[in-house]
């Protein structure tokens, strides 16, 4: 048997998804002694961990001990370093894909390739770090490099480098063309474990940009063939992208992870089911000891302990602002309006057609005011002096935008111009609106009735509420886009008659959005004689690595 040859032949088809049929080989290979044998042993091995269950990855120690062998040993031990490197970063291990650099370092002397793999790691080290300045960069500079050697698998790498850097940097429309780009390649190049990654990465790009229904369609479409080392993070964003744990029996929560190996990715995922479960059913110690251990797991992925922080303060009005990250912060005091993270999608679809809110301000005498995601108000307990008020079932809700508007001011208040531009979106001219803002004033202060006094005074408004209170804000809803999307998907595909009739929306309104939607390549028309469907779809189909 020439080992290198059939190390390189099983390696390649492990990549690619297809080792049944090659059992007699591997059994082969595995039995002959000596460290080439033995090499790409290990290296089959590490790959077949992350495409199949039961395999192994190896650890850095087990990968040093070819540091000192030939050079076609070592080349061999730097793949299976190389594919450990990866399980690492799915795991959001930076300590064990420091080691293993550090061993790969060893092995890449005099090896083109090595060094390919090795800056790879290295880059995505970074990324773990928040260390992302340079990354655009050095994904410029490595794709160049795997288009030039004709390394497929260096190309994508690149490419969702760059992806994840512009993510973390707030650049969620460039991270989108990235990370569709990348994995149109992997579909196009067969590989397994790079078609894992990049979906996961498109997923990710996607629930940020706030299209949390296309995540969940991309992440349950790679969930049964990815091996139960993706699991953790897998379920991370499929949780963040709307998938609803089941708290009538406690165990289901961590069914999905339950063949998923004992590493961070895996642990935060767990804590994270728990965490949402526990404000969903108002256990405030419950959600407390999950959020513990997700801050603290989530805390070797630089850009997921952001995420994980927002919503930590997005659940609970008692994390301090200051904890926050910027984004996080300026949407609890009502700054923006644009859920931070691409968080709401865990709010999940809404009760009604008017009911789309997915934000409550929560408002108590002495305590400054705070926006929280409605899924967290089961979280402030059954303290029946709280006033709870309920979304009204008219469509624009001006008198819930001006309480909650006025309510997240405090006690500076807004003026009345002010107050009427968050409330109606156009300029306030006294000589032909004060009327309106009359009517206006006088609805809010008859909404909250004795749960809050509206004061106003000299061209100034001011809320005071008598004990807690929590409001709608009708402000922060989810987008006609996203709710048309579940929508179409629920359905199959759908008429612009029909969305309108779902959403309780104009048709004029349901045909502007469906335009945007195909604009964006969100959703596809499909015409069947005079009958016009729209069909979700994200165009992920094939790209060449272009070498």
């Amino acid at each position: 048997m020439d080992v290198e040859t059939t190390g390189r032949e099983l390696h390649e088809a492990v990549c690619r998804g297809a080792f049944r049929g090659l059992e007699s080989p591997w059994n082969a290979l595995r039995e002959l002694e000596g460290p080439h044998a033995a090499a790409w042993a290990l290296a089959v091995e590490a790959a077949r961990a992350l495409v199949e269950p039961g395999a192994i990855v190896p650890s850095p120690e087990a990968i040093a001990r070819f540091a000192s062998e030939a050079p076609d040993v070592r080349a061999a031990a730097a793949i299976a370093c190389a594919h450990a490197e990866r399980a690492a970063l799915v795991a959001w291990s930076e300590p064990t894909l420091a080691a293993l650099c550090a061993v790969h370092r060893t092995l890449a002397t005099g090896d083109a390739a090595a060094a390919r793999t090795l800056r790879r790691a290295e880059a995505w080290r970074q990324l773990l770090r928040g260390e992302v300045a340079a990354l655009e960069a050095e994904g410029k500079a490595l794709y160049a490099e795997g288009a030039q050697a004709q390394d497929a698998s260096i190309v994508i790498d690149a490419t969702l480098i760059r992806a994840m850097s512009a993510l973390t940097l707030g650049d969620v429309e460039g991270a989108t063309g990235l990370a569709r780009r990348a994995s149109r390649m992997a579909r196009t190049e067969g590989l397994r474990a790079e078609r894992i990654l990049a979906s996961l990465v498109l997923a990710r790009v996607r629930r940020r940009g706030g299209r949390p229904h296309l995540a969940t369609r991309i992440l349950a479409a790679i969930g049964p063939f990815a091996s139960p080392l993706w699991h953790g993070w897998l379920r991370w964003e499929r949780s963040l992208a709307g998938w609803r744990p089941v708290t009538e029996r406690g165990v289901e929560v961590d069914l999905g992870l339950v063949d998923a190996p004992d590493q961070p990715s895996t642990r935060a995922a767990r804590a994270l089911l728990r965490w949402l479960a526990g404000a969903h059913v108002g256990d405030r110690a419950a959600a407390e000891g999950a959020r513990a251990v997700v801050l603290a797991e989530a805390a070797g992925f630089a850009d997921i302990a952001t995420e994980a922080l927002a919503l930590a303060g997005a659940l609970d009005p008692s994390v301090g602002l200051d904890e926050l990250p910027e984004n996080a912060r300026a949407w609890a005091r009502g700054d923006v309006d644009e859920t931070p993270a691409g968080l709401h999608g865990i709010v999940g679809p809404p009760d009604g057609p008017a009911d789309s809110t997915i934000a409550s301000v929560v408002c108590r005498p002495g305590v400054p005011p705070r926006r929280i995601l409605r899924v967290a108000v089961p979280l402030l307990g059954d303290d029946a002096s709280i006033v709870r008020l309920e979304r009204t079932r008219l469509r624009r809700g001006r008198v819930d935008t001006a309480i909650a508007a006025l309510a997240l001011a405090g006690d500076e208040g807004l003026t009345d111009a002010t107050l009427f531009e968050k409330a109606y979106e156009f300029e306030f001219v006294p000589a032909l609106h004060a009327g309106i803002l009359d009517v206006l004033v006088h609805r809010m202060r008859a909404r909250v009735e004795d749960a809050a006094t509206v004061h106003r005074n000299a061209g100034r408004l001011r809320l005071e509420p008598h004990g807690g209170l929590v409001l709608p804000d009708p402000r922060c809803v989810e987008h006609v886009e996203d709710r048309l999307l579940r929508v179409i998907a629920r359905h199959g595909g759908i008429t612009t008659r029909q969305a309108a009739q779902e959403l309780d929306v104009s048709v004029r309104t349901a045909q502007l959005a469906l335009r945007r939607l195909l604009a964006s390549g969100d959703c596809v028309l499909n015409r069947d004689g005079r009958r016009v469907q729209y069909l979700v779809e994200d165009t992920t189909f094939t790209e060449p690595t272009r070498y």
